[in-house]
């Protein structure tokens, strides 16, 4: 949930904690706002940002403000969404379709820097929301948007199928992560899903950012199996699918998908992007290398200085806390608790339920913690067919956290190892 906190530590040239590759871009001083920045221009591979106008905006913004920031990018986004809309107007479905896109991303970065407090924290959301839904229909075929009945939300859903035809095909479930918009998730994974043949679905599950917007109680949980048990229902009812489903968490997806293949065996494919089998351990390990070292007052002194000094990581922490249900928990009150947030979710003791072939992906440079979690992950599966790999730079050009810096190789692996499940 925090894992922004974790670049603003740094102590022997190694940075504690847990995902967030060591090395930015350099475009921004600030790590978390230069990798945000970089999960921005990262869209570029589906013509999600252009590579000018994402400098062009950075150039103007003021890293130590975040006003500057949110200013930038959604004043950028307000220009594409009436080009988008003008395009549409003149008969340019194609030129819309991408402006819309961008749109969509722009308004997303601009919404990453709002905290749960912030006026146009939900605004921003719904405009990115907006633009990338406009997008949909463009598509060919198009991307279909569903709402789907969880307890008692409406959760925003997207199907999209390599072709409207008779043809039946496996399911590509993807699983977002923590404060990711489920329109950014499906520009990255959708995209290569369908170009490769598979039926793609994702949704704003319980605690994913669009339905913690939508509605103040749909926070997260530990026991995933339960919504999904509806939302997985749901799928096997859609047109088109010919009953397997391969699911695939990324980031705080790596526990929400490995947790529902434990408990649910309609999952036939799981892939871990990067596992996480023990969520508080994640979060202590933050904080852990500077206690003991550091006095209680004068380490909630230093975080909350460092995040002072890093807008974007402290909207991200606020968001973290809200996404668990604790909009009023201060960082004084995190750093205190004796009890971590997301005390029971893990799983380390129950991997040997999941049989299905399993992939868990991990970049070299996400940290001590995701690299052992990984091994471990593996290392408890029943799994006849079970596989991991390890990205670096030298080998792969990526050892980013969901190799947000080289998305295509990540997809790569993915669908080259799924291709090889599902379609030999």
């Amino acid at each position: 949930m925090l894992l922004a906190v974790v670049n603003q530590f740094t102590m022997s040239e190694r940075t504690f904690g847990t995902a967030r590759a060591t090395k930015g871009f350099g475009v921004f001083d600030d790590h978390e706002t230069d990798w945000t920045f970089l999960r921005t221009l990262a869209q570029m591979t589906e013509k999600g940002a252009e590579v000018g106008e994402c400098l062009s905006a950075a150039r103007r913004v003021n890293e130590r403000d975040v006003e500057s920031w949110i200013s930038e990018w959604a004043t950028l986004a307000e220009r594409l969404e009436q080009d988008a809309e003008d395009a549409l107007n003149e008969g340019h479905e194609i030129s819309a379709r991408e402006l819309f896109l961008r749109a969509q991303n722009y308004y997303g970065a601009a919404d990453h820097g709002c905290s749960p407090s912030h006026p146009r924290f939900f605004e921003l959301w719904e405009k990115s929301q907006k633009c990338f839904q406009r997008a949909c229909p463009l598509f060919d075929p198009p991307i279909e948007v569903h709402e789907v009945q969880v307890d008692d939300w409406k959760l925003p859903a997207y199907y999209w199928r390599p072709a409207d035809d008779d043809q039946e095909r496996p399911t590509m479930v993807a699983v977002g992560g923590n404060d990711e918009l489920l329109e950014a998730l499906t520009v990255f994974t959708g995209s290569a899903a369908v170009r490769r043949g598979y039926n793609y679905f994702t949704i704003d599950y319980p605690g994913h950012r669009g339905a913690v917007l939508l509605y103040d109680d749909c926070v997260k949980r530990p026991d995933y199996e339960v919504p999904f048990a509806e939302i997985l229902d749901y799928v096997e009812g859609l047109p088109g699918g010919d009953g397997r489903i391969a699911m695939a968490g990324y980031s705080f997806g790596g526990y929400v998908a490995p947790r529902v293949a434990i408990h649910d065996d309609r999952v036939d494919a799981l892939i871990a992007n990067s596992p996480m089998i023990d969520v508080p351990k994640i979060q202590s390990g933050l904080v852990n290398p500077l206690i003991g070292r550091v006095p209680g007052p004068l380490l909630e002194r230093l975080v909350e200085r460092r995040l002072d000094k890093s807008p974007l990581a402290k909207a991200y922490v606020e968001y973290g806390f809200y996404s668990f249900g604790k909009p009023e928990m201060t960082i004084s009150e995190w750093l205190k608790s004796d009890e971590p947030i997301g005390s029971d979710m893990v799983i380390k003791d129950d991997l040997d339920e999941i049989t299905c072939p399993t992939l868990a992906l991990v970049g070299e440079d996400e940290g001590e913690e995701m690299i052992v979690q990984t091994e471990a992950f593996v290392e408890g599966l029943s799994a006849d067919e079970k596989d991991l790999y390890v990205f670096t730079l030298g080998a792969d050009g990526s050892d980013d956290h969901v190799q947000m810096d080289n998305w295509t190789r990540g997809q790569q692996i993915t669908f080259d190892w799924l291709d090889g499940i599902f379609l030999t």
